[in-house]
């Protein structure tokens, strides 16, 4: 039996009548006909006793039709969900991204995203790089966003490169600067990351390139830690666009810093990632869409 079969049937069931289904249904009469026909070849046996003209149905009909009307609805339920599902107002999003864009970039951007689709559901975490690009290896996750790594073929990557930003006490008056460079910072004590970080790093080529010393008086994991010790006024930092964002939009005109453009440029290298071996979702690929604009912005914008 298939779903027209059954269609036919309750609407048979319904009005007593094999024309006004046709009609209901926007079918002949034959071609309804032939529907019941091969639903009681189906079937086995006759749904209908044929008396005077008219179609009455055998016991074992009632049971049937409860039966197809659940079925039927339960198509239709899942026909609705579909194309709420084509038109991104249903599904969900899950994603992996390194804490310093969990902590309002990404959130912001969900929000918006998810305002007008109340049956979309989010899951968010917030990791080191190499586990978002194992949550996106195993397929555990659709999109993340991390600082870029080794290429794996097991994802996707779409890398975007942005300038790192010099962070000064607004007091100091390297903060009056329209550019700040090794040499103004040469032997003053610094806030940096762990000597590992590749942030860390490239600061550290760049003022030996200039013949400075970096002076690291706060070695710190994370930029948000380093903010307090240059708030005080103990020190200057480099620090990424995204990490500065973050702290304007949070602090404002509250911030005791002044992010000032750093020469040489010390490039931030940051990468959406998609599992390379499994399509994404409509409604995730509309969030990548968005997520990459924006990302994009912070770029030109740094």
């Amino acid at each position: 039996m298939n779903l027209r079969q059954l269609k036919a049937f309750q609407e048979v069931m319904l009005t007593g009548s094999v024309s006004k289904a046709a009609r209901n249904i926007g079918r002949t009469q034959p071609a309804i006909s032939s529907l019941i026909t091969g639903l009681e070849g189906a079937v086995g046996y006759k749904l209908f006793e044929r008396r005077a003209g008219r179609l009455h149905p055998v016991p074992e009909a009632h049971f049937l039709l409860e039966n197809a009307s659940n079925i039927l609805k339960q198509v239709n339920s899942l026909n609705q969900t579909m194309q709420s599902v084509g038109t991104l107002e249903t599904g969900q999003l899950r994603i992996s991204c390194l804490p310093v864009f969990a902590d309002r970039l990404m959130p912001e951007l969900l929000a918006n995203f998810v305002k007008d689709r109340d049956h979309v559901t989010v899951s968010l975490i917030s990791e080191r790089s190499n586990e978002v690009y194992s949550r996106l290896a195993s397929q555990q996750f659709e999109i993340g966003l991390a600082e870029v790594a080794p290429q794996s073929p097991l994802v996707d990557t779409y890398e975007i490169e942005m300038d790192c930003v010099c962070a000064v006490p607004s007091a100091n008056p390297l903060a009056r600067k329209s550019v700040i460079t090794p040499a103004d910072l040469d032997g003053q004590a610094m806030t940096s990351f762990v000597p590992q970080h590749f942030v860390r790093q490239q600061v550290a080529s760049v003022f030996e390139q200039a013949g400075c010393d970096f002076n690291v008086r706060f070695e710190i994991q994370n930029a948000a830690s380093q903010y307090v010790f240059i708030e005080e006024g103990l020190a200057c930092g480099v620090m990424s666009p995204i990490s500065a964002q973050n702290y304007l939009a949070t602090r404002g005109d509250m911030g005791r810093i002044t992010f000032i453009p750093f020469l040489p440029r010390v490039p931030y290298k940051i990468a959406i990632i998609r599992p390379a071996h499994r399509p994404l979702s409509r409604l995730a690929q509309a969030f990548s869409d968005l997520l990459q604009d924006e990302i994009e912005k912070i770029h030109i914008g740094g």
